[in-house]
């Protein structure tokens, strides 16, 4: 009775353990399977973590654009212009004999040629913590800083460090950093925020006449911004320029954008000329992010109204501009930094935001 007992237990041990064997290496597996998942995420984790973060007046910041186009565009000789006055001058006296019979009209249209600008300024205030962008075009024959010089001048000779410290003197605000552009690294950047649609002034030479709205290339916005025979003239030129800035901007995917934004800034600061460095994108990405994605209209088919623009107002003669003195005042409100109550919203969705995510 005893030898029969024990050959039962046996019996029944055996397959227990071989059950218990099968469970650990199936649990195992699995396990295995999982640390794997999670070990392939960390990165994703480690992104998210790494874009953590809050919103407060501390993010805004102002940034000095400047297109510098004198490499790749023909501009008049002055010199050759004066003297040509000269000549005119001295020979009123022929002019006069045949003043009935010259048709002055026609001959001045056409021998009048139009030049590209070869500057265009414009001031991009970022309020990250209200989702909201503002560009300021400066007329490049602006007179700014202590001794009233005009911006291009200005900028020829001390630079954009020296422009942007000229306007700070001029309009009583605070640029914080600068970013100068060739025609290579502004097609570049028309090309990130995917072009534009937008109705352009007629007469520009090299862009087709319409009554409605039109994709422009890289191309074209180069060249309907640098143009320089608006019958407006130089006001009108930086108006159209800062107007097509802020429509690219409200045009482009905010989303796409934020998600694409390291690699653009390691594109972009390759090719300009610019005094922001990679601590200062670091501090100031998520901010930006921020702002770009949740400033998307929620249709699609909808232009975002994240940015807006101002043109300076004045005194404008044939070859200077002087802002009113009121201007500088008129624009006090884009510079001046985020009230504490909506930096405390702005804080709550971005908490929000990262939950979400």
């Amino acid at each position: 009775m005893n030898k029969k007992k024990k050959k039962k237990s046996g019996s029944i041990a055996i397959p227990f353990l071989l059950t218990f064997l099968i469970s650990l290496i199936v649990i195992g597996g699995i396990a295995i399977v999982i640390y794997d998942k999670i070990d392939n995420d960390e990165s994703s984790l480690l992104t998210m973590v790494n874009e953590a973060g809050t919103l407060s007046a501390e993010d805004n910041h102002t940034v000095m654009l400047i297109l510098d186009l004198s490499d790749s565009v023909e501009m008049p000789d002055e010199d050759s212009e004066d003297s040509e006055y000269e000549d005119n001058d001295s020979e009123d006296e022929d002019y006069q004999d045949d003043e009935d019979s010259y048709d002055w009209e026609t001959t001045e249209e056409e021998e009048k040629e139009v030049y590209p600008e070869p500057y265009t300024f414009i001031v991009m205030r970022s309020t990250p913590v209200d989702k909201q962008m503002m560009f300021m075009g400066i007329p490049s024959n602006m007179l700014v800083g202590n001794d009233n010089k005009k911006a291009k001048d200005i900028y020829e000779s001390s630079g954009a460090a020296g422009i942007s410290q000229s306007i700070e003197y001029s309009l009583g605000i605070e640029i914080d950093r600068y970013a100068v552009f060739d025609s290579e690294s502004f097609k570049k950047a028309c090309n990130i925020m995917g072009g534009v649609t937008y109705a352009v002034p007629k007469g520009v030479k090299g862009i087709p006449d319409s009554d409605s709205e039109q994709y422009l290339s890289p191309e074209q916005i180069e060249k309907i911004i640098s143009y320089g025979g608006y019958s407006g003239g130089e006001i009108q030129r930086i108006s159209t320029a800062s107007a097509i800035v802020t429509a690219m901007m409200n045009q482009t995917s905010g989303v796409r954008i934020a998600e694409n934004l390291d690699n653009t800034f390691e594109t972009l600061i390759n090719l300009i000329k610019s005094d922001i460095s990679a601590v200062d994108y670091n501090d100031k990405k998520y901010a930006i992010k921020f702002m770009m994605k949740y400033s998307d209209p929620a249709d699609s088919e909808s232009s975002s109204s994240r940015a807006t623009f101002i043109t300076p107002y004045g005194n404008e003669t044939e070859k200077n501009f002087v802002a009113d003195s009121s201007f500088a005042d008129e624009i006090k409100v884009y510079f001046e930094e985020a009230k504490e109550e909506n930096s405390d919203t702005s804080n709550t969705e971005s908490q929000e935001s990262q939950k979400n995510e």
